[in-house]
């Protein structure tokens, strides 16, 4: 605040490729939940909100916001790798 007890305006800091580009620490979460899932599906287990939120010491809820976060976080990424191979085909 100012003197005068207003709030100054913000400026967006503009990221340039000199600046290292910050990770938001809730996707860091996801992420790593995301890996834990995988873990689990490869052993045959299922992993709970509560699991996670232990892990992440974090609310159960909050855990299992994540788990469902990370499970639409590795779908997407499971589509894009299925669309990789895929390349566009003209009429010609």
């Amino acid at each position: 605040m100012t003197a005068s007890g207003e709030a100054p305006a913000r400026v967006p800091r503009q990221q340039t490729d000199e600046q290292p580009t910050e990770v938001d620490p809730i996707q860091r979460e996801i992420v790593l939940v995301a890996t834990w899932l995988m873990e689990a599906e490869e052993t045959g287990r299922r992993l709970s909100g509560a699991e996670v939120a232990r892990r992440l010491e974090v609310s159960p809820k909050t855990g299992q916001r994540r788990v469902l976060d990370a499970q639409a976080y590795l779908e997407e990424q499971r589509r894009q790798q299925g669309r990789a191979h895929l390349r566009s085909v003209g009429r010609s």
